[in-house]
């Protein structure tokens, strides 16, 4: 394997990374502030880009309009989810609230057939065209759109963590994060703070689907499955006890998978995860969680 076919491999997957990196950091908001895996994610992401594509293809509206709308749908969705859905089982214990997500993933996954139709959409790309550069004697390209992706993505995430360490709200996660009930005490609105979290997760869901879609070229009900099962992979990987672990797990995933298959493409898959389940044995709260100590 030649250093030209390990940065092309590189180059040509980005966009992955950059899906996985805004699906993972909507899986880890919600987990640090609802204190719940939402599985979920991936139905939440699949109702914005659906109803992107269905007002682009069928209405004809303007694509950046579409957009608009389908990640806003998801923003709404997020919001709906825990206002009108989690915050009822509040007293409900963790196993619980999974339940209530995988739930929603039958419901929604039922309603999406009913509302945009069975028939695949297409979804053309937002940039054509590759960018070809040579680094030394290497002769490298990456697709515009990819770019696009990695660059989205990238202004999103950093956008949300300068948010989570500067602002206001950030403290309220932060502090929601730690412990709720003593940020409820402190005068903190936990309500406004997790429900904020789900909005953000369904927007940050529908940018992702979108992106994939638009370099994919198709929207179907399933696009988002092994997204959203390498969300909660990298989630694990980098420790879902840290911010910023689950967004590093989403770099690491998608790249080793396909460097992998640089040797083995059929069993590429198999092997990144004994990988990850070798280090979680080794170092169960992840690369990056940190060890919660609870007085008694």
């Amino acid at each position: 394997m030649t250093l030209q076919t390990v940065l092309q491999t590189i180059l040509s997957n980005i966009h992955l990374a950059g899906v996985l990196v805004l699906a993972t950091t909507g899986i880890m908001l919600v987990f640090r502030t609802s204190f719940t895996t939402n599985f979920a994610q991936g139905m939440m992401a699949i109702v914005g880009v659906f109803t992107a594509a269905t007002l682009i293809t069928r209405f004809e509206v303007n694509k950046w309009v579409a957009v608009v709308i389908g990640i806003g749908i998801s923003f709404l969705l997020g919001l709906f989810i825990d206002t009108m859905i989690i915050r009822k089982a509040k007293n409900v214990n963790v196993v619980g609230k999974q339940m209530i997500t995988m739930g929603l993933v039958i419901i929604i996954s039922a309603l999406i057939p009913i509302i945009y139709g069975t028939i695949p959409l297409e979804f053309g790309r937002f940039i054509e065209g590759n960018l070809d550069f040579t680094l030394g004697s290497m002769d490298l390209y990456i697709t515009n759109n990819g770019l696009l992706t990695i660059g989205v993505a990238g202004l999103i995430v950093t956008t949300i963590f300068i948010s989570l360490y500067f602002t206001k709200w950030g403290l309220g996660v932060r502090a929601t994060a730690s412990n709720e009930m003593v940020a409820s005490m402190m005068g903190i609105n936990t309500r406004v703070i997790t429900a904020m979290s789900w909005s953000i997760a369904g927007g940050c869901g529908a940018v992702a689907a979108i992106l994939l879609a638009s370099q994919s070229g198709t929207v179907d009900s399933t696009m988002m499955t092994s997204v959203q099962v390498n969300g909660f992979l990298a989630s694990v990987l980098g420790g879902f006890g840290s911010f910023y672990g689950p967004i590093i797990g989403a770099l690491i995933i998608p790249l080793s998978k396909a460097l992998i298959a640089i040797y083995n493409s059929l069993w590429s898959g198999v092997i990144l995860y004994s990988l990850v389940l070798l280090i979680v044995l080794i170092k169960p709260i992840g690369l990056f969680g940190k060890k919660i100590n609870k007085k008694v």
